[in-house]
């Protein structure tokens, strides 16, 4: 089931999960029907929580509404014994997860943040090259996400809507030290967050992790565009494009530089979403419990720097 019908879900999600023949979408809740986007027979629409439960009977709830609201849309849809996938951020505070968490483990089911770029096969190709150590220690991880959003329009720049650069294009950069470096403990040096009108409009961050890396984080709107991790080690620096935002269809790079050459690998275009539709459908009790501790990560530094 589709819980909100947002422009994210009909312009990204929602062109991805048509293809995937492992999801058959049985209703969507919404405050109007849009026939543009979905004009199928078998779909059933509801315009209010009290039907929509009554008659659900899919297996997982995927949850798009703006972000103040989705701690209460994933509790609702968690008390109902339903699984949970939530685009990011999953809540606003450690608080509110770990009251999600405890109810998805009463009720026994699952509850997922969308981090769909984790899924990509250029992303798993970095864990395994920093895994295998090839180019010695790493030293250092400079990453970026910033986007040309101007207009002071919509929740992003509502502070009460849950709005703000940091839980947006922040998220990104910030969860790399728990998707990619698996770190648990983090040192924070230095943070910084630009405010504009009640609401952050970017941020950056400079951190150490226990495995002694350190990390020059940045993110924001009103920005030209941005989107890379450049991870140096002992011997070379690896550099990705587009790390985390992509098209539904893309294909990545993988550049590996030192001071004589600048060798890449290419990494076949992949639709990045339904990969992570993929795993989290198909996932065992172990993965989920690891990806919730992610998201769960995410929030502490969020909370610390906000």
């Amino acid at each position: 089931s589709l819980w909100s019908f947002s422009n994210h879900l009909q312009n990204k999600v929602l062109p991805s999960i048509k293809n995937n023949k492992s999801i058959r979408i049985s209703s969507i809740l919404s405050r109007k029907r849009n026939k543009g986007k979905i004009d199928n027979k078998n779909i059933k629409w509801f315009f209010n929580k009290k039907d929509f439960f009554k008659n659900n009977h899919s297996d997982y709830v995927y949850i798009s509404s703006i972000n103040s609201k989705h701690y209460q849309d994933c509790r609702d849809v968690l008390n109902n014994k339903k699984n949970v996938i939530c685009e990011k951020p999953i809540c606003l505070n450690v608080k509110q997860l770990s009251i999600l968490k405890n109810i998805a483990k009463k009720n026994k089911v699952k509850i997922f943040e969308m981090a769909q770029y984790v899924e990509h096969p250029v992303f798993n190709k970095i864990k395994n090259i920093i895994k295998k150590k090839k180019f010695g220690k790493i030293l250092y991880v400079q990453s970026a996400f910033k986007v040309p959003l101007y207009k002071n329009k919509g929740f992003r720049f509502n502070a009460e809507q849950g709005g703000g650069a940091l839980y947006d294009t922040g998220f990104y950069p910030i969860s790399i030290l728990y998707t990619l470096f698996k770190s648990k403990r983090m040192q924070i040096i230095k943070s910084n967050i630009v405010h504009e009108r009640g609401v952050d409009i970017s941020g950056d961050l400079f951190c150490r992790n226990d495995m002694d890396v350190y990390f020059d984080l940045s993110w924001g709107f009103k920005s030209n565009y941005q989107n890379y991790i450049n991870i140096l080690c002992e011997n070379v620096s690896i550099y990705v494009n587009f790390i985390f935002s992509k098209k539904i269809f893309q294909n990545a790079i993988i550049e590996i530089r030192d001071q004589k050459n600048n060798k890449v690998i290419k990494i076949k275009k992949s639709n990045q979403i339904n990969l992570a539709f993929n795993k989290y459908l198909t996932s065992t009790d172990k993965y989920h419990n690891e990806k919730l501790q992610e998201s769960l990560n995410i929030l502490k530094i969020i909370e610390k720097i906000k």
